[in-house]
């Protein structure tokens, strides 16, 4: 039997190596150069085989797991680590299979899951979400914050619940973050239950795609689907008449950049969402006809949607076009006059008018959502209006109506209605059936 002692007072071969037999098979074979290297002789059908192991190591002072475990699969193996090897060559060769042979189909395994990164299935998985470019802006950024630094080298295989706990528990903490560009400072929240509800489930689309595709076997977020708290959804309430004409008094008088107060007032005009305003490109209006068509790559549910414009949009847009009309955006960017505005100059431009209740870009289609209905349109016309997908499949399958002309007179009267409540006429007036007819 082999020791530690004796392997290293070994000396070097004179000549041809010789053998410092162990048992079971194994022996060290020490060559000319002083090279120490393992080698298991076995029997499969008779035949007699040697299997080339390794070299012999004596384990660093210090070593850490990881170290140690990178060491054993370049192939430099302890006494100790060899005698355990040697276990599993034996139970390989009961079964007629050469530890050659087995070790060749490990390193092929190896290389397909170090190809098979968490960065690697992410950008599939990616790639088959139908996100509008905002919501992909917004949720790489969370990717490349949170989970990239931590999983995006690691095999997915290898990839544990504990791994994802630890990502998800770090990005709990509610913290911000401030971004320096040239129009100044710019906060924002970078941490908090929200982002981990979000963070999970792109976790688990990730490995849901990863096993779909055979490279992992389980989902790691499964486990800890209930290790955090739901954050509680808060509808906002929608504006009230009165709060309506304080807010277009003061989108009339709006004391910023011109482009940035017509957006927000088109908002209301149109009640297109805020990334589709922001995002408005001169081709998709016919002016003449009165119509917007917003290509489905930039609507959230990846359809073409055509809104109605009132006349007062069309009158806005006309005057927005002696500013923006020379190129593509209509609303330009501060600083990249080739590029959008983004939502963030919404938020700012909002922040700027100095009302008495709080308001988001967002809240004009909460609030025509409510007040369409009082007038007594039909729901059916308010969503598609509003570009909601029917949640019945069934319903969504058959009705294909856009109903275009109701939408335009529903459009003109909730456009003449914003005007009446900005002259401080705070009634909403229910709608006359023969209008809706």
């Amino acid at each position: 039997m082999l020791t530690d002692t004796r392997i290293r007072n070994a000396k070097k071969a004179e000549g041809k190596p010789y053998k410092l037999t162990d048992a079971k098979g194994l022996y060290l074979e020490i060559k000319p150069t002083g090279s120490k290297l393992w080698r298991y002789r076995y029997r499969i059908d008779g035949k007699e085989n040697v299997f080339a192991a390794g070299e012999y190591v004596a384990a660093p002072d210090g070593e850490i797991a990881e170290q140690a475990e990178a060491r054993r699969n370049g192939g430099r193996l302890t006494l100790a680590e060899a005698r355990a090897k040697r276990e599993e060559w034996r139970a390989l060769v009961k079964r007629g299979i050469h530890p050659a042979h087995e070790r060749k189909l490990d390193r092929v395994r190896q290389t397909h899951e170090s190809r098979n990164t968490f960065e690697a299935v992410l950008k599939d998985w990616v790639a088959t979400r139908h996100w509008a470019e905002s919501t992909k802006a917004n949720r790489m950024s969370q990717i490349d914050m949170h989970l990239l630094p931590a999983l995006g080298s690691l095999p997915v295989r290898q990839i544990t619940p504990s791994h994802v706990l630890d990502v998800l528990q770090r990005a709990e903490k509610k913290e911000t973050d401030v971004r320096t560009r040239k129009q100044g400072a710019d906060t924002r929240i970078v941490g908090g239950g929200t982002v981990v509800l979000r963070l999970r489930q792109i976790i688990s689309g990730v490995f849901d795609h990863a096993v779909a595709t055979l490279r992992a076997d389980t989902n790691p977020a499964a486990p800890i689907r209930g290790a955090f708290k739901t954050p509680k959804t808060t509808h906002k309430a929608p504006l009230t008449p009165a709060q309506i004409g304080e807010l277009m008094r003061a989108l009339e008088g709006y004391s910023g950049q011109f482009q940035t107060g017509a957006a927000l007032r088109l908002l209301w005009l149109t009640l297109a969402r805020p990334s589709e305003m922001a995002g408005a490109l001169w081709k998709e209006f016919d002016l003449d006809a009165a119509t917007w068509a917003i290509s489905a790559g930039r609507m959230k549910m990846r359809e073409e949607h055509v809104i109605p414009l009132p006349t007062q949009a069309v009158e806005l847009l006309k005057r927005l076009q002696a500013l923006s009309g020379h190129g593509d955006p209509v609303f330009p960017h501060r600083d990249r006059r080739r590029e959008s505005m983004t939502y963030d100059a919404l938020n700012k431009g909002i922040q700027r008018l100095g009302l008495t209740f709080p308001h988001t870009p967002h809240a004009a289609r909460t609030t025509a959502s409510t007040l369409l209905n009082e007038m007594g349109y039909r729901p059916d016309v308010i969503e598609h209006q509003l570009a909601h997908q029917e949640r019945n499949a069934v319903r969504r399958a058959y009705n294909r109506a856009t109903y275009q002309e109701e939408r335009a007179v529903m459009m003109q009267q909730w456009a003449d209605l914003l005007d009446q409540l900005k002259a401080g006429n705070g009634k909403v007036v229910p709608l006359k059936r023969n209008v809706a007819a």
